[in-house]
């Protein structure tokens, strides 16, 4: 069989042209990110509630905060960035945000562990398959050079609508009847979902840049991004480390708060919202920057470095749960989820420069699923694993300090494995597709 035409598409021009209300695009995606995310945060921040209300176990109340999570999404998370490279990526949001509602929905009315898994995997499918389509959508309305800020916007529109989540629990803990609280709150939570499941009908699809092959196949898609290995890889397991720390706080951060230090459910999702305000909204800011930054003075080499960096100190800062007070525990918390935002933020960044745009979807599903499927799907139940071997729940903040500590150190070895290996085989833009015959 003779070999296949491809041809990359001409370099495009920055900035592209103009793309009318491009700030009304942006505000619009950030919005989908936050809600989507909000989505996901809604139970997490009347835990202590629903644990009371329904006598689950903290096995089971992992079980729904992580597996339920996880499962969905490592299922369906490959097949949504193929189509993310191939098909209308508006539509596909519009249908995304319905099944957040949806989910968060059916999560207020459920009355059995059952119908709560399957409501929370509906929320977990779609949380993760907002998560690889807006990148996509973000890269084509910022050149290369300032492609940070794009990772910038969609990393604080995530911790944003988190940190909204937890403030909102926190409110509503002080203002609804103590009666089935978990169910009303979550039940007042899905109201803003509705509204933008509404506005995300007015997106439209956004010319694609940087295509080196239109609507490639699977098995073209595959060996193509196999080509990138020797970088894709340890960065993809040192972005897979820190989420699973990152995973075990925003499940554990409320309880530990409560047992360790004595705070109220009240005052310890206000930490949490202000952690994730200070530190999650600041290191999307400080990482976009220090991308560009970094790779227009070294390269992904230089990347790599400060992603090394900043895994290291996520280590010393992942161990805020076993601080000897509440208000170090606060100050390192909101330093270690600034990092973690850097560390996604950065890598996002470089994922985008050095892939061409139909491999943008695929890499990101692929890094979605192994991230999800570690860090919603194991560090939850990983952390009451540990804290039952050590002296059961009440020692759940030595175990999340555990997890969160070596998690760090496991990042920081990867992304210098990276750097060594794109320091050798430096990487550049190509299509393994035009060097492959097919037989």
């Amino acid at each position: 069989m003779a070999r296949p035409s491809h041809r990359a598409s001409p370099e495009p021009v920055w900035p592209p042209q103009r793309v009318a209300g491009r700030k009304a695009i942006l505000a619009l995606l950030a919005l989908i990110v936050a809600s989507s995310f909000f989505c996901r945060m809604t139970l997490n921040s009347l835990q202590e509630s629903l644990q009371a209300g329904t006598g689950l176990s903290d096995n089971q109340i992992a079980l729904l905060l992580g597996s339920a999570m996880a499962v969905p999404a490592v299922i369906g998370g490959i097949p949504v960035g193929l189509l993310v490279d191939r098909f209308n990526r508006t539509r596909l949001l519009a249908i995304f945000c319905l099944l957040s509602f949806a989910g968060t929905l059916v999560t207020a009315l459920s009355d059995s562990l059952i119908l709560l898994f399957a409501a929370r995997a509906l929320i977990g499918f779609s949380t993760a398959a907002v998560s690889i389509t807006v990148p996509s959508l973000l890269a084509d309305l910022f050149p290369p050079s300032r492609r940070g800020r794009g990772s910038m916007i969609y990393g604080i529109s995530q911790v944003g609508g988190m940190a909204v989540a937890f403030a909102a629990g926190g409110a509503l803990i002080m203002i609804l009847p103590a009666a089935d609280l978990w169910r009303s709150g979550v039940l007042v939570m899905s109201i803003p979902l509705l509204l933008v499941f509404l506005l995300s009908l007015l997106l439209r699809e956004q010319p694609r840049m940087e295509i080196a092959q239109e609507r490639p196949t699977l098995l073209v898609s595959a060996a193509e991004l196999w080509a990138f290995r020797r970088i894709l890889l340890p960065l993809f397991g040192g972005v897979v480390a820190i989420s699973v720390a990152d995973g075990a706080t925003l499940v554990w951060v409320v309880p530990t708060l409560s047992r360790s230090f004595g705070m109220s459910a009240a005052a310890a999702n206000g930490v949490m919202g202000i952690a994730l305000i200070v530190g999650g909204l600041l290191g999307p800011i400080f990482g976009g920057l220090a991308a560009d930054r970094s790779l227009a003075s070294g390269g992904a080499v230089r990347v790599m470095s400060l992603l090394a960096l900043l895994a290291g100190a996520s280590a010393l800062l992942g161990l805020f749960a076993v601080a000897p007070g509440s208000a170090l525990a606060s100050v390192c918390l909101t330093a270690f989820l600034l990092i973690g935002s850097m560390i996604i933020s950065v890598s996002l960044t470089l994922i985008t420069v050095l892939l061409p745009n139909e491999l943008r979807g695929f890499s990101v599903s692929v890094l979605a699923v192994v991230q999800i499927l570690l860090s919603a799907g194991l560090s939850p139940s990983l952390v009451s694993i540990v804290a039952t071997g050590i002296a059961g729940p009440a020692s759940v903040g030595i175990a999340l300090a555990t997890v969160c500590g070596a998690a760090s150190l496991v990042s920081a070895v990867a992304f210098l494995i990276g750097r060594k290996a794109q320091k050798r085989h430096p990487t550049q833009h190509r299509s393994i597709a035009v060097e492959m015959a097919f037989h």
